[in-house]
């Protein structure tokens, strides 16, 4: 089954969505709109199929993400008042305990769509890559059991070639979704679905915009 984006124009490239029991790595450089994508994703969900969700931050604070979403005008100290969404934020050092705080949160709210955002702090601050890799896999692999859909961002360095801090989180994960800052084009940032098992997805890079109502992504040709 397949679970609606929330994002304008995306759902088309991916045969109507994200597929249930998968996680979706979205990754980029600074300023590519990730968070936005992601609070577009939790509230659109509650708003157009009633849908909650879970929101963990590690490097933000939630007030700090309320404030920013506000101008799009989507009121998440609303949505948590009513129990639809629930923004928590994760101190990264602990990522061992990441797994129990989204199972309880999850089952909480009985939640279907969980964010991540991001993992990039906890590559930085964990020095063993197989420390990383081992919690994030189990992260990984108990919201394919849950059958959620989740969400988890990366940071890419201005320099890099890797979808994610160290080449890491994109081998896990059951998509990835390139976001990326073009200047001086007509539309400034793009995005592109790089994979994304168990789907025929439009491969192209596809221009975006940002409007008062959030991400749209538009057609090419």
């Amino acid at each position: 089954m397949r679970v609606t984006s929330g994002i304008p124009g995306l759902d088309d490239l991916m045969e109507g969505g994200f597929e249930e029991g998968t996680v979706t790595l979205l990754t980029g450089k600074t300023g590519t709109c990730k968070s936005i994508f992601c609070s577009q994703f939790l509230y659109n969900g509650v708003g157009k199929n009633k849908q909650t969700g879970v929101y963990i931050t590690t490097e933000d604070t939630a007030a700090n993400i309320k404030r920013q979403m506000k101008k799009f005008g989507w009121d998440f100290d609303a949505l948590e008042k009513k129990k639809w969404v629930k923004i928590i934020e994760f101190p990264p050092t602990e990522i061992s305990m990441l797994t129990t705080k989204i199972v309880t949160a999850v089952e909480k709210m009985n939640a279907k769509r969980i964010v991540i955002d991001s993992v990039s702090i906890l590559e930085l601050l964990i020095n063993d890559v197989y420390e990383i890799r081992r919690g994030l896999l189990k992260v990984v692999q108990k919201i394919r059991e849950m059958g959620k859909v989740g969400i988890m961002t990366s940071e890419v360095q201005e320099d890099s070639t890797n979808l994610s801090r160290f080449g890491v989180s994109e081998f896990m994960a059951d998509a990835v979704i390139v976001m990326q800052y073009m200047g001086m084009a007509k539309y400034r940032r793009s995005l592109q679905i790089r994979k994304m098992r168990m789907t025929d997805h439009d491969s192209n890079i596809h221009p975006f915009e940002v409007t008062k109502d959030g991400i749209a992504v538009k057609p090419i040709g």
